[in-house]
C-alpha cells in the first residue's frame, strides 16, 4: 500500500478479528493527519492540519518517495510529523535523518528534540539523547532516531542499518555519500528524499526521474502565504523569472544543466578539527574586539562587503609553509560601511596584514579608497577586485598577451589548493553549505557564469587567496606583480 485508504484498512482489520474500538484506535494512529492534529500545534498554537497539497505525501506509505520542491513549502513540517509518528507507530526499528551539511541537520534535529521534549504524550518515552558526535534519540519502545551528516565521502553512514531513511537537502549529497547511504538501508526499508534542485545532474536528479518512486513537485507558490509581492522580490533577487535561481528555488524545477563549482569531498578533506579559529558575528551597534596574542606569521584578509540586504564576510588566513590556514571569520549583518572600515583597521592592528583583498562590488571600492587614504602602506597592501573584470597575465613565449577572467581565476586558486590539500578550513557550517551549493553554467560564448545566491564566505575566500597569490608568486609566475584589473 502506498497511500492511505481508511475503508480498505478497516475491512482488513475486521477480517483479522479486531474489535471496533481497536480498529478506531488503530486508524487514529495510522492516519498521520489525524495524528498530527491530535499531538502537534502550529505556530499559532492550533492543532496542525495539512494544506491541501500536503495530504497525499503525508499519508503515503511508499517505499520510495522523492520531493523536488521550491523553498518554504512545508517539507520540514512533513519530516517532523513522520519522525514523531514513526516513534509511536514503528517500535523496535531505527530511522536515519541524513544531510550533507551540519547547517541543514542541526535546525531539523533541534526542532525534533524540542517537539519530543515539549509534547506530553512523547516526553515520557524519550529515555536517551546524544548530540555528539551525531544525533541519537532512543525511546522506551526501542524506536531509535539517528541524525547524521555525511562526513568525508559518506563515512558517517558506514556501519548503519536502518529501516527508514529520510534525506533532507538531497541535492547537495555527494555521489560518494549516496553510495554509503544506499548500503545503510535494510531490505524492504523506506527511503524518502527531499530536495530543492540546483541544476546538477547528480543522484538526486536521477532519483526525480525514477519510475518506481512516488514523485512530488511543490513550487513555492503553493504556500498560502506566497504573495505577488514575494514573487516579485524573489524574481529580483535571483535575476528574473527565467534565471536558474528562480527556476530552482521557487518553481522547484531542474532547469538547464549546471556544474558544481567545488568538489565537496576535497573540501571535507581540508577541514580540520581543533585548529585555533575565531568565529565572530556582529550586528549594527555591536562593539568589535579583535583577537589578541596573535602568533607571528604572514596574514591575509579577504572581504566581501554587504550592508542593507546582504551580510559582509571577512576571512583571515595565515600562510604556514605551503598551507593557508583560516584563522578568523567575521560575519557582519546590517553593519554600515564606515563601521566595516574601522573593523578592517582594527584587524590590521592585530594581524599586521601582508595583503588585503576586497570585492569592489557594492561600496567595496569606496572602502578601499578610504583605507588607502591613510598612507602608503595601505596603498601597498590593499587590492580592490572587480569580479566581472579580467587579469592581464605575463605574455606567453610567443608574445601573446594572456588574459583571465577574475572570478574564475580566483575560484581556480581555491580548487587547486583543495585538490592539493594545501588549504586548511575549520569546521564552519556556513562555509560548508555555501561550498556544497555553489554552481555555475557555461554561456553561449563559453564564459563561466556562477549562480547568484548565498556565496559571501566564498567571495571573501576568493579575495584572500588571490591577494596571497599576488603577494607570494615567484618572478616566473604567470601573473604579474600588479595585474591590471578592468571592468567590462
Amino acid at each position: 500500500m502506498t497511500h492511505w485508504n481508511a475503508n480498505a484498512t478497516r475491512n482488513a482489520l475486521h477480517a483479522r478479528g479486531l474489535t471496533d474500538d481497536e480498529i478506531i484506535a488503530w486508524l487514529d494512529l495510522h492516519a498521520r493527519a489525524q495524528f498530527a492534529a491530535h499531538h502537534l500545534r502550529d505556530r499559532d498554537g492550533k492543532p496542525w492540519h495539512p494544506r491541501p497539497y500536503q495530504t497525499d505525501s503525508l499519508e503515503s506509505y511508499a517505499l520510495r518517495k522523492v520531493h523536488c520542491d521550491g523553498r518554504d513549502v512545508g517539507k520540514t513540517a512533513e519530516i517532523e510529523i513522520i519522525a514523531t509518528w514513526a516513534m509511536v507507530a514503528c517500535p523496535d526499528t531505527e530511522m536515519l535523518i541524513a544531510t550533507q551539511c551540519e547547517n541543514h541537520l542541526f535546525p531539523l534535529m533541534n526542532r525534533l528534540v524540542r517537539r519530543f521534549q515539549s509534547t506530553p504524550a512523547f516526553a515520557p518515552s524519550l529515555i536517551e539523547i546524544k548530540r555528539t558526535p551525531s544525533w541519537f534519540l532512543r525511546f522506551s519502545n526501542d524506536f531509535t532516531l539517528w541524525g547524521r551528516i555525511a562526513g568525508p565521502r559518506g563515512v558517517n553512514f558506514q556501519g548503519m542499518h536502518v529501516a527508514w531513511q529520510i534525506v533532507d537537502e538531497a541535492q547537495e549529497m555527494t555521489e560518494t555519500a549516496w553510495g554509503e547511504l544506499y548500503q545503510a538501508l535494510n531490505g524492504g526499508g523506506r527511503r524518502w528524499v527531499y530536495g530543492v534542485p540546483n541544476g546538477l545532474r547528480n543522484t538526486f536528479y536521477r532519483m526525480t526521474q525514477m519510475q518506481d518512486a512516488e514523485q512530488y513537485n511543490w513550487p513555492s507558490s503553493l504556500n498560502p502565504e506566497f504573495t505577488p509581492e514575494k514573487d516579485s522580490e524573489l524574481a529580483l533577487l535571483y535575476g528574473g523569472r527565467e534565471s536558474p535561481g528562480y527556476i530552482h528555488r521557487v518553481l522547484g524545477l531542474h532547469g538547464a544543466p549546471a556544474h558544481a563549482a567545488f568538489n565537496l569531498d576535497d573540501y571535507s578533506a581540508c577541514v580540520q578539527e581543533g585548529i585555533d579559529f575565531h568565529d565572530i558575528a556582529l550586528h549594527e551597534g555591536d562593539a568589535f574586539v579583535a583577537p589578541t596574542h596573535i602568533p607571528k606569521g604572514a596574514y591575509y584578509l579577504g572581504c566581501d562587503l554587504g550592508y542593507a540586504r546582504d551580510p559582509s564576510e571577512f576571512v583571515v588566513y595565515r600562510a604556514e609553509g605551503p598551507d593557508l590556514i583560516n584563522v578568523l571569520r567575521v560575519h557582519l549583518q546590517g553593519v554600515n560601511y564606515a563601521h566595516q572600515q574601522k573593523i578592517i583597521a582594527q584587524l590590521d592592528t592585530a594581524y599586521d596584514f601582508h595583503g588585503i583583498g576586497i570585492d569592489c562590488g557594492n561600496s567595496g571600492r569606496a572602502v578601499s579608497h578610504a583605507l588607502m587614504a591613510h598612507g602608503e602602506r595601505w596603498c601597498a597592501i590593499i587590492r580592490a577586485y572587480e569580479f566581472g573584470g579580467a587579469l592581464d597575465l605575463d605574455p606567453l613565449p610567443d608574445g601573446t598577451l594572456a588574459r583571465r577572467r577574475v572570478k574564475p581565476f580566483m575560484t581556480e586558486l581555491i580548487q587547486r589548493r583543495m585538490a592539493d590539500r594545501t588549504i586548511v578550513f575549520p569546521p564552519l557550517p556556513d562555509r560548508e553549505s555555501q561550498y556544497a551549493s555553489h554552481t555555475y553554467n557555461i554561456s553561449a560564448n563559453g564564459d563561466i557564469i556562477y549562480d547568484k545566491g548565498n556565496d559571501h564566505v566564498i567571495d571573501a575566500d576568493r579575495c584572500a587567496l588571490l591577494r596571497h597569490y599576488e603577494d607570494t608568486r615567484d618572478s616566473g609566475s604567470p601573473i604579474s606583480l600588479s595585474p591590471r584589473i578592468e571592468g567590462f
